[in-house]
């Protein structure tokens, strides 16, 4: 009988120590590896400090544009002006309030070289100083969450502009006058489509925009006038007037792709830094006042550089 109930306390002795072995590996199993410290840290370093508001970078782009450029200026000459053009542009966009709107600024500055299509001694040099401010809707597509941004983007709104700009006929010895000089501010529509993309995991875009004016304002000197008749003889003086699709078209179309050519990491947003962009544009501008008839147009190839960066903010206390 002793011996029988000491077998029976073994055997429970040793079923206990089995269950208690067996809970404790299971216990090391489920619970977490534990991190050392200096990899916590940099785990989670990023959240000792969240993004409190939208990061709206600003896009900006240096382009310089060569082509071909067609002149009349019934004012100088009847015969049309064939030859080279030069450009070169800066352009800012900015996103703005909670990635809806955008605000693009675009400032050129362009210049031809044209000869006449009949004898070719004859030339023209113009000249085109233009500004534009425009604010854009913007309709984002097919989100992507590892992407930070829209596949397809829409983006439409007004604009204004101011354009300076003369044409000088070098072949005018005598006459009316060798200058006849281009000032008027429009207001219109500007639209586009942005399709962006990645290569190699870098962000690039290809961007189609039109703008078009709808209304404004051009001065312009009276028919067979000369600019001292305009300016100081009261008698025959220049007026300005007012400008709509009847008497002035003003198009700039521009077609182009930003190829990623360096990548700047900044904190929590890895899609910033430089590209070449390349592409094509076309402007042309016509202008019907007092029986003068002024053409300027251009179709140009593309290439300049493209960079993205944070302004500058003071932190808020």
């Amino acid at each position: 009988m002793k011996k029988t109930l000491k077998n029976l306390l073994l055997t429970l002795s040793l079923c206990s120590n089995v269950l208690l072995a067996g809970a404790q590996q299971e216990e090391t199993l489920s619970a977490p590896n534990p991190v050392p410290q200096e990899v916590q840290t940099v785990v989670y370093e990023p959240l000792a400090r969240p993004i409190t508001r939208l990061v709206r970078p600003v896009t900006s782009s240096l382009m310089l544009g060569i082509g071909g450029a067609t002149v009349h200026d019934t004012y100088l000459t009847n015969q049309l002006y064939k030859g080279k053009s030069f450009d070169i542009s800066y352009e800012r966009t900015r996103l703005r309030s909670k990635m809806k709107w955008d605000s693009d600024q675009w400032l050129d500055c362009s210049v031809a070289d044209t000869r006449d299509e009949a004898s070719e001694s004859n030339s023209m040099f113009s000249f085109r100083l233009r500004y534009h401010y425009a604010m854009h809707r913007v309709w984002g597509f097919d989100h992507s969450e590892w992407r930070h941004q829209p596949t397809h983007v829409v983006f439409a709104g007004p604009y204004a502009s101011i354009n300076i700009g003369a044409n000088y006929s070098l072949s005018m010895g005598a006459g009316n006058n060798p200058v006849n000089m281009h000032l008027s501010n429009n207001f219109g529509l500007s639209a586009g489509y942005q399709w962006n993309y990645f290569i190699r995991q870098r962000p690039s875009n290809v961007r189609f925009q039109v703008q078009l004016p709808v209304i404004g304002a051009a001065f312009s000197p009276e028919y067979a006038a000369s600019y001292y008749e305009t300016f100081l003889v009261s008698d025959k003086g220049g007026r300005t007037y007012s400008t709509s699709f009847h008497n002035q078209q003003d198009l700039d179309v521009r077609l182009t792709t930003d190829i990623p050519v360096s990548i700047i990491p900044l904190p929590h947003l890895q899609r910033f830094g430089s590209s070449l962009r390349v592409g094509v544009q076309y402007h042309i501008e016509t202008q019907d006042i007092n029986h003068l008839i002024t053409r300027y147009s251009y179709f140009q190839a593309v290439v300049g550089w493209t960079w993205q960066y944070l302004p500058f903010r003071a932190p808020s206390r």
